[in-house]
């Protein structure tokens, strides 16, 4: 279990770079009143507490938030052990061949047009997602600064986020 979320982390983690354009301008002013930590005025955050149709898809609809939370947001970190727990809790490791199939299709099918927008919006609800009294796994990454780490590139929004890897095939 743990050497699946290492891999995945490491994978997230090599494809940052290039997830993240190099512009020099950081994002729009105006979205500052909508990143906030609560999903009434936050409609990213909001669309991210709703459940996907299957339990399958919903954990690794969970499994990417937490990853790209923990690891394009700055200062954000995912705790290791607690996504561990999760996973198990969840049965990560028994989602195989077609269920995988099915899930990933669902939870690939949210993360369709996830934007730099999208990150920032993620980044600044953190805490009400992931935070000690979070919606969907509590204390699964820290807070951070509220902010994407790379800036933002207005000819390129969009970001490439790496399948995630089939656990055992």
């Amino acid at each position: 279990m743990g050497r699946t979320f290492k891999s995945l982390i490491l994978l997230v983690v090599m494809s940052a770079p290039s997830a993240v354009g190099a512009a020099t301008e950081s994002f729009p002013a105006y979205w500052r009143k909508t990143m906030t930590n609560d999903p009434s005025t936050n409609f990213y955050l909001a669309e991210t507490l709703k459940p996907l149709p299957s339990k399958d898809a919903e954990t690794l609809k969970v499994l990417r938030l937490s990853l790209i939370a923990g690891n394009l947001c700055l200062g954000a970190a995912v705790d290791r052990r607690t996504g561990e727990a999760y996973l198990q809790r969840a049965g990560y490791d028994r989602i195989r061949g077609k269920t995988w199939d099915e899930a990933a299709f669902l939870a690939d099918d949210w993360f369709k047009y996830f934007n730099y927008r999208s990150l920032a919006h993620l980044c600044a609800g953190i805490d009400y997602i992931f935070g000690p009294k979070g919606k969907l796994v509590p204390n699964l990454v820290t807070a951070g600064k509220g902010e994407p780490k790379g800036p933002y590139d207005p000819q390129n929004p969009y970001l490439r986020l790496p399948p995630l890897r089939k656990p055992n095939g």
